[in-house]
């Protein structure tokens, strides 16, 4: 089966049950068997993209809350194992959630799609070159999961931020790009 592209005014997360038609934006679902089959397409897309929002990071939870002190420390330091320049893992004191932001310097095309797979707890953005990710963690850092539309209307409120999300179902495998509908007469 080829790869098949559904446009949609509105937000429509794959995961969600409460879509909303607003039409601010934008979701763009490539969908086929798998995640590995809707890879290639993806990885075409992905290269267009990167003209406009060259920078890709993943935002997302850290785990659970630690519950102790030994709990965090280790947390802290596996993700400090991992890091590379430019990430941040930080905890949101009002909610003693950490979350994190990654930069992910690698193109898709030397990714393997089996290590992704859907997730509440995160989301890959890709951003343009004049915006802040340390805006975006202020933002976002009150979250714990993405789990409603109105989490998308916060990652994207910028104007400046692509989402992509991905899922690997047992007979489906779909990639989801959601932004704001200004992006959608941007030529590549």
């Amino acid at each position: 089966m080829k790869t098949v592209f559904i446009y949609e005014d509105g937000i429509y997360p794959w995961d969600q049950g409460c879509p909303s038609d607003d039409k601010d934006y934008i979701t763009l679902t490539l969908l086929n068997h798998t995640l590995i089959e809707v890879w290639p397409s993806w990885c075409k897309l992905e290269l267009l993209l990167m003209k406009t929002w060259p920078i890709v990071v993943s935002w997302g939870t850290f785990g659970i809350k630690p519950y102790s002190k030994t709990q965090e420390y280790l947390a802290l330091k596996s993700f400090s194992k991992k890091a590379g320049p430019g990430d941040t893992l930080k905890k949101n004191e009002a909610t003693s959630i950490y979350s994190y932001i990654k930069y992910i310097n690698t193109p898709a095309t030397k990714v393997d799609p089996s290590t992704l797979g859907s997730t509440r707890g995160s989301v890959r953005l890709m951003k343009t070159p004049n915006s802040e990710t340390t805006d975006l963690w202020q933002k976002l850092s009150a979250l714990d999961y993405i789990s409603t539309t109105d989490d998308f209307r916060l990652i994207l409120s910028d104007n400046a931020t692509l989402s992509i999300r991905f899922f690997n179902g047992e007979t489906y495998g779909a990639i989801q790009l959601i932004c704001h509908s200004k992006h959608k007469k941007t030529s590549y």
